[in-house]
């Protein structure tokens, strides 16, 4: 007994330095225990919650996916992980515990050890984890477009660079630009622009293989990683992107505008190659392609 008594005051001084909330829920989804010292939810008292089923508590489709959380913890006998948005227009007792704006949350359960099948389940609030993750993926993607951009493009080079050095294999890069895109936001308006960019990289998404990696680089542009594509294979798959946009066009009232690309190919050299040094030979093809009209390809190893 003395045992007992000094494991549930350990438990208790645990509960109590924990800021996430803490359930403990039978098989069949009655509250059994709950905790939540410095919890950002407003789950009422104490014991607000003790004694009461999951759907007393939570909507029908958040109560079910907890149910089933129970379940398999208790059937596989391990941990589950889900993130779910608790809304209050939709979490109609937190609304009526003064909850005005939605968060994230982590739900993790575990088998609790007992006579009866429980679970331990934790409740973490992620709002700021998810804001950052947010942040983070708009610092690596074109707004205009939703495509990654150069700041993503680079890292995966090296990657794909260090792999073909190790494994001896080859990559190629493909610079794809709209020739005289400036010129034509000038005359047509920007709207114009953008509507070439969007239709040039929703035809580039189409056409690329799984294994590429396609991104905007630059206000007139995008690039395509090849991966295991050697210099003259390189070649042909630009000269599919130039026949491909040869048929694209962009609306503009009530008229098609249409549009040609300019493409630059790097191949990788060798062992002291590198991720800026492969993009720079690209960025110079592409601008041979340029000062010699546009509405061409030119490639380098």
């Amino acid at each position: 007994m003395k045992n007992a008594n000094l494991l549930q005051t350990r438990i208790d001084a645990l509960l109590n330095v924990l800021s996430e909330d803490v359930l403990i829920l039978s098989q069949q989804g009655t509250i059994i225990f709950s905790s939540h010292n410095d919890s950002a939810i407003p789950w009422g008292g104490a014991d607000e919650l003790t004694g009461k089923q999951l759907t007393d508590i939570f909507p029908g489709a958040i109560a079910s996916q907890l149910q089933g959380m129970i379940d398999k913890s208790l059937g596989l006998n391990q941990l589950m992980v889900k993130e779910v948005l608790f809304d209050p227009t939709e979490f109609i007792y937190l609304q009526q515990q003064g909850m005005v704006e939605s968060c994230w949350v982590e739900i993790r359960m575990a088998p609790s050890s007992g006579d009866e099948p429980s679970v331990v389940c934790r409740i973490e609030d992620i709002s700021r984890r998810k804001m950052a993750q947010r942040e983070s993926s708009q610092i690596q993607r074109d707004l205009l477009t939703g495509m990654y951009n150069r700041r993503a493009l680079m890292p995966v080079l090296a990657q794909s660079i260090a792999q073909a050095i190790r494994y001896d294999w080859v990559c190629s890069l493909m610079l794809i630009d709209v020739d005289s895109l400036r010129l034509i936001n000038d005359q047509r308006g920007w709207d114009v622009g953008d509507q070439i960019l969007k239709r040039l990289a929703e035809s580039l998404n189409s056409l690329k293989r799984t294994a590429d990696f396609l991104a905007r680089v630059g206000e007139d542009g995008f690039a395509i990683l090849l991966p295991e594509t050697n210099a003259e294979q390189g070649i042909l798959a630009a000269e599919r992107v130039h026949n491909m946009v040869s048929d694209l066009s962009a609306p503009n009232s009530g008229t098609d505008i249409a549009f040609t690309v300019s493409i630059g190919v790097a191949t990788l050299t060798g062992e002291d190659d590198s991720a800026e040094s492969m993009f720079n030979r690209a960025e110079s093809s592409l601008q041979l392609c340029k000062q010699q009209g546009g509405n061409q390809i030119s490639g380098s190893e």
